[in-house]
């Protein structure tokens, strides 16, 4: 299965990064094709949704989530995640706040990806 897709949701192309139930070393493998995707569109023009659900962390997952965010900043037009629970909700709000990001938050894809194509 791909991990990250573009996919076009009501002529919009939305970044899908699926990040569900990966950790280590497979979590930064993924951001890193991620990153290639992103960077591609251009600054303000990306759309992207990642799901963490079930994902496992460590420092070294926290630490390539918190460098792919900072490195994508200036291409995104618009960030969700979905399945952010715990401590992934934890990373995320460290993540949001070093990065000065909205990073907005849903319960499942169809909701992510209708708000992102709405944008």
């Amino acid at each position: 299965m791909k991990r990250v897709d573009l996919q076009n949701v009501k002529g919009k192309s939305i970044v899908m990064v699926d990040l569900s139930n990966l950790s280590g070393k497979d979590v930064s493998e993924v951001l890193s094709d991620a990153k290639n995707v992103i960077s591609r569109l251009g600054e303000k023009k990306a759309l992207v949704l990642t799901d963490v659900t079930g994902a496992k962390y460590d420092k070294e997952v926290a630490e390539a989530i918190k460098d792919f965010t900072k490195f994508n900043t200036p291409y995104i037009k618009g960030s969700a995640v979905v399945g952010a629970i715990g401590v992934q909700s934890v990373l995320l709000q460290t993540v949001v706040f070093l990065t000065r990001r909205e990073i907005k938050t849903f319960t499942n894809r169809g909701e992510a990806v209708d708000w992102l194509a709405n944008l």
